[in-house]
């Protein structure tokens, strides 16, 4: 054998077993060093580096990749074992930011902006009232896109069912004709009001308490809120009386 096929054999044994390599960012697509990476089946764990990359050998079966760091809220891939022909699949991970407290955080193009909790107040006659806002907050965002929040929340899924949380357009009202005890009276509301529903999804993150909200569509310009208990869309005006004064809130931001 000539000195040229041994090199190649000698280099052959030496090279690397092949390995997946990934990334890891924030949300916005900063690297993010020092995360801890590890998978299913291995005790073994990686860190990630200055760039947030890091890399981990090709298994022979399907895996679960988890990468979590302090300040964030971590996340599991599935990666599958590379077909054949083909090369061992990048792995991408975007943290989010660990919310600092409960609440809906809306998510700019840089950072977090948090929602502030407005009380909800009756404003009507004893057989009807309209339930609304009189301060929607300093919140305000351009959205030319489909619009995306982190709520974080101690309630579990099935229990924001039973909630109902909602997102609502709203729009602002002067003055109503409500029927009263003695006939037909103008009310004078200056109140946000619910005007439509907004459908949006929600989707569990690796947490038990923390949850990614995506409207369906681009938010046309005006004041919207999340709520829940359908506080924002009841015209009972003893409705808010049979909550608990922590759920007479509601959570108001500005699309411009």
């Amino acid at each position: 054998m000539n000195n040229f096929w041994m090199l190649a054999l000698v280099l052959s044994a030496c090279s690397d077993p092949p390995a997946h390599k990934g990334k890891v960012t924030d949300r916005w697509g900063k690297p993010i060093a020092g995360v801890t990476v590890g998978f299913s089946g291995s005790a073994a764990q990686m860190v990630s580096g200055p760039d947030g990359g890091f890399t981990i050998p090709v298994q022979a079966t399907e895996i679960k990749v988890r990468a979590g760091k302090p300040g964030f809220i971590k996340q599991t891939r599935t990666v599958a074992v590379p077909a054949d022909g083909s090369g061992p699949t990048p792995i991408r991970f975007a943290l989010y930011p660990d919310p600092e407290s409960s609440g809906f955080y809306m998510v700019g193009q840089a950072g977090y902006s948090a929602l502030d909790s407005k009380a909800v107040k009756t404003v009507g006659t004893d057989i009807r009232g309209f339930h609304g806002l009189s301060d929607v907050g300093k919140v305000r965002m351009r959205s030319a896109k489909p619009m995306e929040f982190v709520f974080s929340s101690e309630a579990r899924r099935s229990e924001l069912k039973q909630l109902g949380l909602q997102l609502h357009r709203l729009k602002f009202i002067e003055t109503e004709t409500l029927p009263g005890v003695l006939g037909e009276t103008t009310v004078n509301l200056n109140l946000w009001v619910s005007d439509a529903s907004v459908p949006f999804d929600l989707t569990g993150l690796d947490t038990k308490d923390d949850y990614t909200i995506k409207t369906r569509d681009a938010l046309e310009p005006g004041v919207y809120a999340f709520h829940t208990q359908g506080i924002l869309t009841s015209q009972d005006p003893a409705a808010l009386d049979k909550l608990p004064v922590e759920m007479r809130v509601a959570f108001p931001f500005e699309v411009r």
